[in-house]
């Protein structure tokens, strides 16, 4: 429909701003630590996606063969040319050094498909055979991760089972996929468990030999308080459920409620009602926005046989919400091209989302099933 291409010009001018962002984005300033960031970027041959900004993956190379005072260099190299296959934003190594290969955000082929598009960065550790040099590695490798998790607004924990913020390859093999267990079996060798990573990360790492600590180690607050109205995508059934557990939002009979409690015994986990009806338990990265429903425009509806409405979302195979007769008006927010038809997208008094269609997407912006008022 012609109404609709001025929103679309709105939109790709809107995507053609985000990808000059995320392009600069090679070169954004971290917080301040010894680190310096070196931009060695791939050269990709297509955009491989944005990722939902979710965790911070801690990886190590896993490379006998390459433990000399070029590994870092060494170890791009070789990701730069197979990076179809296997490739990560961030790669530290030889003596502290950080090269940046991928914008952060853009999704990266380093845990599996599911974490691959929760994933803001992940971050490979070249190996080294020399203690000074993994001294200063290790040190640049907890400070960005740090840093990084800062800007996605997530704390300092690692591996805390809430799927969002600093996680391990081995803690998505233990939870989602794969048969990968680094960085922690390199990391032990010289003498770091888990713990001690777990604590550093707390606090940061002192890059300059000195025994202060970097940004000491307060976790950043929760995103999300008592009170406010949220939009989630996905949700636990209980507290103490498990990550695999988690439902789909689309699952509930509404996607938006207000958070009643935050568990003082848990990571980030908020309990989530709507209309007195208890829906389930999210954390930060369940969490779309929060929900500040915008002024709606209405559509009164025009045809003597009535509409049907949709509910959940925008499809003629979605579930009939209801049949609205002619001249009822429906208070929408947002257009959806679907089947062929175009939709307007609105909430009903619980917060569940529902969508008319208003006819064919044929380009005609007077071939519409009733008429558009403010």
């Amino acid at each position: 429909m012609a109404f609709l291409r001025k929103e679309h010009a709105m939109f790709k001018k809107l995507m053609i701003q985000l990808a000059l962002v995320i392009g600069l984005s090679l070169t954004i300033p971290m917080t301040a630590c010894a680190y310096t960031i070196e931009a060695d970027p791939i050269n990709f041959t297509y955009f491989p996606g944005s990722a939902s900004n979710e965790l911070i993956v801690l990886h190590e190379s896993g490379n006998e063969r390459n433990l000399g005072p070029h590994s870092l260099d060494n170890e791009v190299a070789y990701m730069k040319r197979n990076w179809s296959n296997a490739y990560v934003s961030y790669f530290v190594g030889s003596g502290g050094r950080v090269k940046q290969l991928a914008p952060a955000g853009q999704i990266q082929y380093g845990a599996g498909s599911l974490a691959n598009q929760k994933a803001y960065a992940q971050i490979e550790l070249a190996r080294t055979n020399n203690a000074a040099t993994f001294k200063k590695d290790y040190a640049a490798y907890v400070n960005l991760a740090r840093d990084l998790a800062q800007n996605i607004g997530a704390d300092f924990s690692l591996d805390d089972g809430t799927g969002y913020g600093i996680v391990t390859h081995d803690w998505i093999t233990k939870n989602w996929w794969g048969d990968h267990t680094d960085p922690y079996g390199y990391l032990a060798r010289w003498g770091i468990s888990k713990a001690q990573l777990a604590q550093d990360l707390q606090t940061g790492v002192s890059e300059t030999g000195e025994t202060v600590i970097i940004q000491p180690g307060k976790p950043n607050a929760p995103k999300y308080q008592v009170g406010q109205a949220i939009r989630f995508t996905s949700i636990y059934p209980t507290p103490d459920a498990l990550i695999n557990e988690h439902l789909s939002a689309e699952a509930l009979w509404t996607q938006v409620g207000t958070i009643t409690a935050k568990l003082p015994d848990r990571q980030n986990l908020y309990r989530v009602e709507n209309s007195g009806h208890l829906l389930g338990y999210v954390n930060d990265g369940d969490i779309a926005e929060l929900w500040r429903p915008q002024t709606k425009k209405s559509f009164l509806i025009g045809v003597d046989e009535g509409i049907v409405l949709r509910a959940g979302q925008p499809s003629l195979l979605a579930p009939i919400y209801g049949i609205w007769p002619k001249n009822t008006r429906f208070y929408y927010d947002t257009f959806y091209i679907a089947d062929g038809y175009v939709f307007i997208g609105g909430t009903d008094t619980t917060g569940a989302r529902i969508y008319l269609p208003i006819g064919p997407n044929d380009g005609n912006a007077q071939n519409t099933w009733g008429s558009f008022a403010s």
